[in-house]
């Protein structure tokens, strides 16, 4: 069978259709991920707020043959930034999601912006599980994956995270580009609020405190990789010098306003 690269980048900046796919049924398997960041400025008195242009950011997801590879939270992810719902559910999207903002974390001299940046997303998933009844959950109930989980549960300082091993993308990161490539992770959270729906975490750990490192990650799972040196431009602002790890480092620097998803989309393998 020959496998065809099908670059999807679907920018969704308005209502539009995507196909039905429940995503445990596709033939899909998601490369990458990315989203458009734009920043809402406070309203004025002369008018309302306006939106900047912040930047692309891409994330390399975990390839479906590891065997740290969680189909159903990757699968979930990606049919929401593809939009593969919206024409059933116009909130099955992260289009217009904010990232968690608070202004009084920020350390301008080193990019810091706590160590995560969260996005609760709108509640609503992109896939079906099965049940351990035969049946398929609901659209929107929170779902789970033990079994795959099992096989890829790493313990640090007391807890546990799952999913691809941060020390392993270290070690690929620091051989393909360097040792001061920073590993900043794409995560969702397996434990707690948001669990088994549409809440995801970007996780600075490489540039965080050394105190801190691994513990960001514990009760979720690591499902990518920020590709830094991928092109941070969209729109009509592509290939104007900026890369991915510049536009997050600039989402988390700047005190204009919240963060927000102004469009997203995915790169898969179709078969």
């Amino acid at each position: 069978m020959v496998t065809m690269l099908r670059i999807a980048l679907i920018t969704i900046l308005s209502a539009s259709c995507g196909a039905l796919i429940p995503s445990t049924e596709s033939s899909k398997t998601y490369n990458k991920v990315y989203f458009d960041i734009g920043v809402k400025t406070p309203p004025t008195s002369q008018g309302g707020s306006t939106v900047l242009n912040v930047g692309r950011i891409w994330f390399n997801l975990t390839p479906p043959n590891h065997p740290h590879h969680l189909p159903l939270h990757i699968s979930n992810l990606c049919g929401l930034a593809a939009g593969t719902r919206k024409s059933v559910d116009p909130k099955a999207t992260y289009v217009g999601c904010t990232f968690q903002f608070s202004p009084a974390t920020i350390d301008d001299a080193s990019f810091r912006y706590r160590w995560a940046h969260q996005c609760d997303g709108n509640q609503r998933n992109a896939i079906r599980a099965s049940l351990a009844s035969g049946g398929m959950s609901d659209w929107n109930e929170q779902f789970s994956d033990p079994e795959r989980l099992k096989e890829c549960t790493h313990n640090s300082f007391g807890g546990s995270y799952y999913g691809w091993r941060y020390e392993e993308i270290l070690d690929l990161l620091s051989a393909e580009e360097g040792s001061d490539v920073p590993a900043i992770l794409l995560t969702v959270p397996i434990h707690g609020p948001g669990a088994g729906s549409s809440k995801f975490s970007i996780v600075r750990v490489s540039e965080s405190p050394r105190e801190w490192g691994e513990r960001l990650l514990l009760n979720s799972a690591v499902v990518g990789f920020l590709d830094g040196n991928a092109d941070g431009g969209f729109g009509n602002d592509t290939n104007d010098g900026r890369d991915s790890l510049d536009v997050l480092r600039a989402m988390a620097k700047q005190k204009i306003g919240v963060p927000t998803i102004l469009g997203c989309g995915v790169e898969v393998n179709e078969e």
